[in-house]
């Protein structure tokens, strides 16, 4: 017995299509107009909520000057590390020497 593949995959298709549309067809009652405007209202007290928080949050000029601050205290870091470093050689320097003339 030869069975058309063509044919079994068309029929399997078909049940396919048949069992989505019934399971739209089924579930569409279940959806209530009571139940989409519960979670409307709750949407919109989230909205609320991220709108009222928003209001406080820093704008882009607020965060161009605190971007700015940082830049100056990086660059003052850096000057200071430089000193440090500087700092620390002459020290070694002067640590050697006292070494040195002990001997």
């Amino acid at each position: 017995m030869n069975v058309d593949m063509e044919a079994v995959r068309l029929a399997l298709q078909a049940i396919n299509l048949l069992a989505v549309v019934w399971l739209a067809i089924s579930g569409r009652d279940k959806v209530t107009k009571d139940a989409l405007d519960a979670k409307l209202a709750a949407h919109a007290d989230r909205l609320t909520a991220i709108e009222r928080d928003i209001k406080h949050a820093p704008t882009h000029d607020d965060l161009k000057r605190i971007h700015a601050r940082l830049d100056d205290v990086s660059e003052s870091m850096a000057t200071l590390i430089g000193e440090f470093k500087s700092t620390n050689h002459i020290l070694n320097l002067l640590h050697e020497d006292r070494l040195k003339e002990r001997r």
